[in-house]
């Protein structure tokens, strides 16, 4: 419980919202679903400012991207039907794993989840991940500043406690936000790529139930064009773990033709070489040891998975001679 908050404001404009938390001598943070924050123990926090009425939930589409607001919660993610087709429901099936329990979905946020960072537990992180999903921050600051009266020459009013709003936006990739989000920022929207129609994605975890946190996930997306491998995303997460992507493993991939890697003994060989520096951190559910002893199958069915779904899709695409982003057309 938060025992010794003394503040709370519910903004009705991001600007509004943006100087309160700017504030210096007063520890605010903003609430968003509270899933989090309501059951965080932290005596240091004094104010809230509630986001609800900052319209920031929604998710749009548009010819290039699509956009998720950070109010959105997870459960709206699960229903939502363009994400529902957007890199075959990966992030639907990452947001249901977050929670078992709807009623939290109902509640918590896609903003709140990645500000929380690996304390949310959540597998939609990874998924966002490996679909290079960007993440907008904005600052606002408040400046008060006294004006002199001027000169004989440029004669003027002189004027006290001038007040000057100013506001600054980022596009962090989702990757990295937990490192260089800055205090203050506050995450505005998400904007995911369109993904190709002939891509394939897949999403699996270990966990030791269906509900239950992951003790390690993996998503994979990956992209033909003539059957050349022309992308590849291979990410791993879990409890308490921050997204990795394991870029050797994705330069392997990249360029190959598709004989070369879909072979079973083939695709080992290139986990293994991959993996050899994987090194995820321990949890006290699960070591690094064990995850990386889980690892090497887990991504070898992730991609897999992916790879015929591409191949298919590639394969059906030339036969109707369709062209598109993934999940925007069906053949």
């Amino acid at each position: 419980m938060l025992l010794n908050l003394v503040e709370y404001h519910w903004a009705e404009y991001i600007d509004d919202a943006l100087i309160l938390l700017a504030r210096l001598d007063v520890k605010t943070v903003p609430l968003a679903g509270g899933t989090y924050l309501l059951a965080l123990d932290d005596e240091s926090i004094e104010a809230v400012v509630d986001l609800r009425d900052l319209g920031l939930s929604y998710i749009s589409e548009d010819a290039q991207v699509t956009r998720i607001g950070a109010m959105t919660t997870l459960q709206q993610i699960v229903d939502s039907p363009a994400l529902k087709e957007y890199a075959l429901g990966i992030l639907i099936k990452a947001a249901r794993y977050s929670s078992a329990s709807q009623q939290i979905r109902n509640s918590a946020t896609i903003g709140g989840t990645l500000a929380t960072g690996i304390a949310s537990q959540a597998d939609v992180r990874t998924a966002l991940v490996a679909v290079d999903a960007e993440v907008v921050v904005r600052s606002g600051s408040k400046t008060q500043v006294n004006l002199s009266g001027g000169t004989a020459d440029r004669p003027g009013f002189p004027l006290s406690g001038v007040v000057y709003r100013g506001k600054q936006e980022r596009h962090l990739a989702c990757s990295s936000v937990a490192e260089e989000r800055k205090q203050g920022e506050l995450i505005i929207e998400l904007i995911l790529p369109h993904i190709n129609y002939s891509a394939g994605a897949s999403f699996q975890r270990i966990a030791r139930t269906e509900s239950d946190h992951a003790l390690l996930n993996v998503a994979a997306v990956v992209a033909f064009e003539e059957g050349i491998c022309q992308k590849a995303r291979l990410v791993f997460g879990g409890i308490n773990m921050e997204p990795m992507r394991v870029h050797a493993v994705e330069r392997q991939l990249e360029g190959q033709p598709i004989e070369n890697i879909a072979e079973e003994a083939q695709l080992l060989t290139i986990l293994h070489h991959g993996l050899v520096e994987f090194r995820p951190p321990s949890d006290p559910q699960a070591s690094s040891g064990y995850r990386r002893i889980c690892s090497v199958p887990l991504a070898h069915q992730a991609l897999t998975e992916a790879m015929k779904i591409a191949h298919w899709r590639t394969v059906m695409t030339r036969r109707s001679g369709s062209t598109g982003k993934l999940g925007r057309e069906r053949v």
